[in-house]
């Protein structure tokens, strides 16, 4: 599925979690509360009514968070990851977010900008990613 059409349903979503190994990202992702009548094709969504699923970057080639060379594994450091701004062109993803921690973990109040080059981006659609987390 091509999820590039979609990425402003994004916006106030959230960054749920991300999984890194080797050279593929998973990042597991919700959109905003979603209208289907908004939607341009028929997309399941969760009961929340978002859009969720996996965004796989297959065939890593760089990640840069706030324009730093990331030398290590990408991992979601905080509770919460609030999109603020998603956008994917052609093998390009970038991610704005606003990070947050709940107690007993500090606040914090971190926004970062990530960017993943890889080979091969592509959605999966699991509108019941909530029953497996």
């Amino acid at each position: 599925m091509d999820i590039s059409k979609y990425t402003a349903f994004f916006h106030d979503g959230s960054l749920r979690e991300i999984v890194h190994k080797d050279d593929k990202i998973e990042l597991l992702m919700s959109s905003a509360e979603t209208d289907e009548e908004d939607l341009k094709e028929s997309i399941e969504l969760s009961e929340d009514k978002r859009i969720t699923g996996k965004l796989y970057i297959e065939g890593v080639k760089s990640i840069t968070i706030d324009g730093k060379l990331l030398q290590e594994p990408l991992k979601k450091e905080y509770d919460d990851g609030e999109i603020i701004n998603f956008n994917i062109i052609g093998n390009i993803v970038r991610l704005a977010i606003q990070w947050d921690n709940y107690p007993p973990r500090p606040k914090i109040d971190v926004f970062s900008v990530i960017t993943i080059v890889g080979r091969k981006v592509y959605w999966e659609n699991i509108p019941d990613l909530d029953d497996g987390l």
